[in-house]
């Protein structure tokens, strides 16, 4: 993707509006409406959750409608390309600003939480030394775009991790290997009895290297399960109960791993 100078303007002036101690909304949009703006074909980060439950679509057909709502909501307006050429749109700075910061992170933080009710997913893009842009993706199809200053990062994804504060105390870590967690892992109530299960994955720009933790949160408290390279063989699973303050560090640890 090519972006011009005042695309780079557009994102610098959407990070500048984070504040304090508490997420800045910049936008919400559908799947396709996000598919239209980022263009129809490309293969998008997130999930499109409405997209996908929609079977056999024509995209073209789809992404005009959303156009045409976008251009009702005032958040583009058509643009001629000079004389001879089609005519193209220009997205308000709050747009464009957001989707070029979705396509330039220097890392990606993501996570999928299950519960009862479906899926969920978060995906933070992190702009070191200018804060991050947050994309909430809900099972309908609705995404929403907020802003907020790194150190905010650990605060702000507490809550999703472990809804119900169930995060009171640490434990002893215990160590399996794959093919005895495979056989006692369904069977253990800290994990079955688990009300969310969050898979949290972290990756950095040409790092091909992806960090995975799994949050299982419930009545019996928090526990992380991640990997453990032994001998250069990731083939151990560590599963550990963890207090508040392991699980709002959490976020900002993969990312900096």
């Amino acid at each position: 993707m090519n972006f011009t100078k005042a695309d780079y303007e557009a994102a610098i002036a959407v990070l500048g509006r984070a504040e304090e101690g508490k997420p800045v909304g910049i936008v919400n949009l559908t799947d396709e409406q996000v598919m239209v703006l980022d263009g129809v074909h490309a293969v998008q980060p997130t999930p499109m959750p409405w997209l996908e439950t929609q079977g056999e679509i024509d995209k073209e057909l789809v992404g005009k409608v959303a156009l045409r709502a976008l251009l009702g909501q005032g958040y583009v307006v058509p643009a001629s390309r000079g004389e001879g050429q089609e005519v193209g749109i220009d997205a308000i700075p709050e747009l464009t600003g957001t989707l070029v910061l979705r396509r330039t992170p220097q890392a990606i933080l993501s996570i999928e939480r299950v519960t009862s009710l479906g899926r969920h997913w978060v995906f933070c893009y992190l702009h070191e030394g200018y804060g991050i842009l947050e994309e909430e993706v809900a099972t309908s199809g609705h995404h929403t775009f907020s802003v907020y200053p790194e150190a905010f990062l650990g605060e702000r994804l507490e809550k999703f991790l472990d809804p119900t504060s169930a995060a009171i105390m640490a434990g002893k870590p215990r160590t399996f290997t794959v093919p005895e967690f495979e056989a006692a892992g369904p069977t253990l109530p800290e994990l079955s009895e688990a009300l969310t299960v969050c898979v949290l994955s972290a990756v950095k720009v040409n790092d091909d290297m992806v960090r995975n933790v799994t949050v299982y949160s419930g009545p019996r408290g928090v526990f992380t399960l991640q990997g453990d390279v032994r001998d250069g063989v990731d083939d151990h699973l560590v599963l550990t109960e963890v207090g508040a303050g392991v699980v709002r560090g959490l976020p900002g640890k993969l990312l900096a791993a």
